[in-house]
């Protein structure tokens, strides 16, 4: 299972960043029933459809590999990925990989720049355009 979350959210090139399988994320799968109805099923579906041969392929026959098990298995490889990414970027040690601090966002949250008044004025030119779409309080 590591080699395939290798494969899903793979290290960065310099190696900085940890990819999901080296990371552990697969001790997620059995504690995500709360965001997919089986997850040990889809993962046991997906470890059964792939080849034996899995670790021992080149890095683009892994891939092809994996589009194989994702064209056969759609659902399972479609939980299997959305843990991964769950599993992964959840993970308080993540984080600050990415620029996000390591600490629960809520109740101090991170620092988030604000809006320029262009962009606002941009993002909001389409309700202007619209109109009044209310009633005046009485």
């Amino acid at each position: 299972m590591d080699a395939i979350l290798d494969e899903l959210i793979p290290p960065s090139e310099d190696g900085r960043i940890p990819g999901a399988g080296a990371l552990g994320v697969a001790e997620f799968f059995p504690t995500a029933e709360a965001y997919a109805p089986d997850p040990i099923g889809a993962v046991e579906t997906i470890l059964n459809a792939v080849s034996g041969e899995f670790l021992a392929l080149p890095r683009d026959e892994k891939v092809a590999e994996l589009k194989r098990v994702e064209a056969a298995c759609g659902q399972a490889f479609e939980t299997l990925l959305r843990l991964a990414y769950m599993g992964y970027y959840s993970r308080a040690d993540t984080r600050p990989y990415f620029g996000v601090g390591a600490h629960p966002i809520h109740p101090t949250g991170y620092p988030v720049e604000r809006e320029s008044a262009a962009l606002m004025d941009q993002l909001t030119a389409p309700v202007r355009a619209r109109g009044k779409a209310y009633r005046d309080a009485k």
